[in-house]
């Protein structure tokens, strides 16, 4: 009889002890995994396809096989999208079970011709930081450096550049000179001697500055309006009668990688 309580107690306490182990194998093993390969509809295999598991928020990039794998999914009805520059973007619709690995094999269609690519990345630039200057400049209004620009002519200072814009004056500058930029108007005037070209800085107000303290480098656009009747409403004050230079400042990885 004490032999046999004596067993049944080591055996619970295996039990118990066991019990925690279980459980983590468990809950790891309920996560799911969906794998497949990417290709485009004549049976080709795309490589840098970024997929995207929307309710997970889990997304991987196909490799140069077209190969993707994601892990980590919750199980139920998972979007699943599938984008690459050059393709139209879809979306489709798999179910999961708890720990279920499953293939998803998929093909992607190439945009109907240039148009629609021009349209994708027009609507990829109208997007983020840059967005309002790309708004702007596809109003007409105003004169607009990019980045490509400013990469040919390699000035070495903002002013340098600004000398080829027709409309604007850049005057030498002297010791204690704050701006050497002036719209030609304010500059051929004696009465708006005192007038002066607002400075913004990434959408901010930039005053008593001077467009040299950015090095060409680091910016990735410039917006010059030349009078009252090109500048925006965003920046349309009481004080920017004489034109505004709106100044958009690159991202630190952007610059890293093309310095």
């Amino acid at each position: 009889m004490v032999r046999a309580v004596v067993r049944r107690a080591a055996l619970l306490a295996l039990v118990i002890a066991a019990a925690p182990g279980v459980a983590g194998s468990q809950s790891a093993g309920s996560a799911g995994v969906l794998f497949g390969v990417v290709r485009d509809s004549a049976g080709a295999k795309l490589a840098r396809v970024d997929v995207l598991v929307l309710e997970a928020n889990q997304r991987a990039l196909s490799n140069d096989s077209g190969v993707y794998r994601i892990t980590g999914l919750p199980p139920g009805a998972l979007h699943v999208r599938f984008r690459r520059i050059g393709f139209a973007a879809e979306t489709t619709m798999v179910s999961m079970a708890a720990g279920e690995t499953k293939e998803l094999l998929f093909a992607l269609t190439h945009v109907g011709g240039a148009a629609e690519l021009d349209a994708m990345l027009v609507t990829d630039r109208m997007r983020g930081k840059m967005g309002p200057f790309y708004t702007r400049r596809a109003r007409g209004l105003g004169a607009f450096i990019t980045r490509s620009e400013l990469e040919a002519r390699h000035p070495s200072s903002l002013s340098e550049l600004l000398r080829y814009v027709p409309g604007v004056g850049v005057q030498q500058k002297m010791a204690g000179e704050p701006q050497p930029v002036r719209m030609q108007r304010s500059v051929n005037n004696t009465i708006q001697g005192d007038c002066v070209v607002r400075l913004y800085v990434d959408g901010q107000r930039y005053d008593r500055g001077n467009v040299d303290d950015f090095h060409p480098t680091i910016v990735e656009g410039i917006e010059v309006y030349r009078s009252a009747a090109e500048i925006p409403a965003e920046f349309r004050t009481g004080d920017a009668a004489c034109g505004v230079i709106s100044i958009w400042t690159r991202d630190p990885e952007a610059a890293r990688r093309r310095p």
